[in-house]
């Protein structure tokens, strides 16, 4: 019997003991667990979450910027861009006219000489000795205009090209023919009301004198200088029929030079009310044409 008492009182002390080592291991898992939980979370959850809170403080601060903007702006409505639609299409209307009207008035210096020919009508000069004739003959048109309307020119007033026994080459013909167009408008100005009694000296310089080297890409300027005698009181309508030439031209500077070409002062005057004759001045005018890259 004691035996029996004895063998079940162990089983009964060795029954808890394995109970406690049992809880002991399940602890023990449980920790490892928690362990491993925490090394990934800071390896993966913890930066993740830094990645997420900084992309919503910057998406909060890109919508406070926007807030504060829109109080300070207005904000465009369909009509208002339909509208702004409509301004570009007629800006472009518009840009189109002006690049129309400017080819129009390069056409003027990019004309070449032409010839009436039997059963073809008018037809440009090919060659260039003929071309060389047809110059002389307009160069000669020119000067008779100006004595027929008794405007006194200097032996050198025109610089019109001379090649005496030679045939220009085209690279000069283009020139020169663009020139003769210029000098041909400074003629019809003084043909018109501009009061020119004499034209002293017309002549072509290198530079202009006041360019804005923005607009290389529009155009190129041809400057001028030219140098003529009228009645004082004509000064405005020369400055007129410049600026309304066929040729595009642009006027740098005027200077009125000083003259004895007065009225005599010999001759008496009757009556003190009655107009005196009106003084001849000098004037020089720069300027330039305008040779457009159309």
């Amino acid at each position: 019997m004691k035996i029996g008492e004895n063998m079940n009182l162990a089983r009964f002390v060795k029954t808890p003991s394995n109970l406690f080592a049992g809880v002991k291991s399940f602890w023990i898992s449980l920790g490892s667990m928690f362990g491993v939980l925490i090394i990934v979370a800071f390896m993966l959850v913890f930066p993740l979450k830094k990645k997420c809170t900084t992309a919503y403080n910057g998406l909060d601060d890109l919508s406070a910027a926007l807030e504060r903007y829109t109080l300070k702006k207005d904000l465009y409505n369909g009509r208002w861009v339909e509208s702004k639609k409509q301004e570009a299409e007629l800006c472009d209307k518009e840009t189109a006219k002006c690049k129309s009207f400017l080819k129009g008035r390069d056409d003027f210096l990019e004309a070449v000489f032409t010839r009436e020919e039997p059963g073809e009508g008018l037809v440009k000069i090919n060659d260039e000795a003929l071309w060389k004739h047809e110059y002389s003959k307009r160069v000669s048109s020119v000067l008779a205009k100006l004595q027929e309307k008794n405007i006194m020119i200097s032996a050198d007033a025109f610089p019109f090209a001379n090649w005496g026994l030679e045939i220009p080459a085209w690279k000069d013909i283009l020139i020169t023919q663009k020139r003769f167009w210029i000098l041909e408008a400074v003629s019809k100005i003084a043909l018109s009301e501009s009061g020119i009694t004499y034209i002293k000296k017309v002549s072509f310089r290198e530079t202009p004198l006041a360019y804005n080297p923005a607009y290389t890409e529009i155009y190129t300027p041809i400057p001028i200088t030219i140098q003529v005698e009228l009645r004082a009181d004509q000064i405005n309508f020369l400055l007129q029929e410049i600026l309304r030439s066929d040729i595009p031209f642009v006027i740098e500077n005027t200077r009125i030079m000083h003259t004895d070409k007065f009225f005599n002062p010999d001759q008496p005057v009757k009556d003190a009310a009655s107009p005196r004759p009106c003084p001849i001045i000098e004037v020089v005018v720069d300027m330039y044409a305008i040779d457009y890259k159309a």
